[in-house]
């Protein structure tokens, strides 16, 4: 995989096909092998990149990095500037598409469209384990047992139906977020714990494609139509009998929404 080195940290990221660039964020305690269900079938028509963001995965942690939105927009944003991109289309799931809608807010110029799946953009939207008193710090307290075995179980109970999960592609999730480190594991619990984005929100211009689980256990279902009245023109696709991850869950479906949306022109 090839490397950047922002802030004094190596940043481990794909990068396949050719043509218009999506940039793929992931979710919170997760990694890029969390797109590799889509990417293979997307870099056919598109330059897929797909980065593991810092402290996650293989990448390191940036001098000063604070995990909060901001420095992660930086971040979006020092990519896109050494990669040589004028632009591009973020696609988000969870955590990453709150990244997202916040990048776009605050760097307009870099932004295309947005695909948005089951992301939040209010601490509201999260069902209630997410909202408990001092999360971080109980995940900061049981950060030395973190393993194959935590992390599994959090995948899984994120899906509908782990059992359909191919297991090579489980396989290598549950490798690549065991890398996780600890300040990112608290630094990002923190940052999705206090999310108003609605301000930022607002001032989207570009397309939004919204796409959301109709079964969503982490944010509520009703936070994608939310935010589908809060930008005017943005679609709305809810995923029968899916949970939080349709990327991973219905693959084969979230690839041809991506590609109706990208040649819609709009």
């Amino acid at each position: 995989m090839p490397e950047l080195s922002l802030g004094g940290a190596r940043i481990s990221y794909a990068d396949s096909g050719g043509g218009e660039p999506l940039l793929f964020l992931h979710g919170w305690i997760g990694s890029g092998a969390l797109w590799n269900l889509m990417a293979p079938w997307l870099s056919e028509r598109f330059r897929v990149i797909v980065p593991d963001l810092p402290g996650h995965g293989d990448s390191g942690i940036p001098a000063g990095f604070s995990f909060d939105l901001d420095a992660f927009s930086r971040f979006i944003e020092e990519m896109r500037t050494e990669l040589e991109l004028p632009s591009l289309t973020l696609v988000g799931h969870s955590m990453g598409g709150s990244i997202s809608m916040y990048y776009a807010g605050r760097y307009p110029g870099g932004v295309e469209r947005l695909v948005l799946i089951d992301s939040p953009a209010s601490r509201k939207a999260l069902m209630w384990p997410s909202r408990l008193p001092c999360a971080e710090r109980l995940l900061g307290l049981i950060y030395p047992l973190w393993g194959p075995g935590i992390v599994t179980r959090l995948i899984k109970s994120s899906v509908r139906h782990p059992g359909s999960l191919p297991p090579d592609f489980l396989d290598g999730a549950v490798a690549q977020a065991c890398l996780l480190k600890k300040e990112a594991l608290v630094g990002t619990t923190r940052t999705i714990r206090s999310l108003d984005l609605d301000g930022e929100v607002a001032g989207i211009k570009v397309p939004v494609l919204l796409i959301h689980g109709d079964r969503d256990p982490s944010v509520k279902p009703s936070e994608s139509g939310r935010l589908q009245g809060l930008l005017p023109g943005a679609r709305l696709h809810v995923i029968p009998d899916c949970g939080h991850c349709p990327n991973y869950e219905y693959p084969d479906r979230v690839v041809e929404l991506v590609e109706e949306f990208m040649a819609s022109g709009v």
